[in-house]
């Protein structure tokens, strides 16, 4: 699956995008979040400059890190699709934010 990288065939112009905005607007953990809360299922597509990266465990961390960029999100049935992920989304932001503070933290 896509990490982050240079940008392929994907677009976030697709027109049966559910949710798009800016992460200057709303973070990717908020957007998580959301759509955590509303039960949602589908793929989101993050695009930062010349980057492009599709959420999944290989690449959330460092999507989440991203202040500036575009996302969108594609609502589709993924109840037969193996998980990609494997950890609920609250898990995946707490260590985000843990993988943050220690990259912010002084060396010593």
């Amino acid at each position: 699956m896509a990490a982050p990288g240079q940008r392929q065939s994907s677009s976030i112009s697709e027109n049966d995008v559910g949710l798009r905005g800016r992460l200057e607007q709303f973070g990717l953990a908020t957007v998580l979040t959301f759509l955590d809360l509303e039960r949602r299922s589908g793929e989101i597509l993050v695009v930062a400059g010349d980057r492009l990266g599709r959420v999944n465990r290989a690449a959330i961390y460092e999507l989440l890190s991203w202040e500036r960029g575009r996302f969108a999100f594609t609502q589709a049935d993924l109840s037969s699709a193996p998980d990609e992920i494997g950890a609920p989304t609250a898990l995946l932001l707490v260590e985000a934010a843990r993988r943050a503070d220690e990259a912010a933290a002084p060396a010593g």
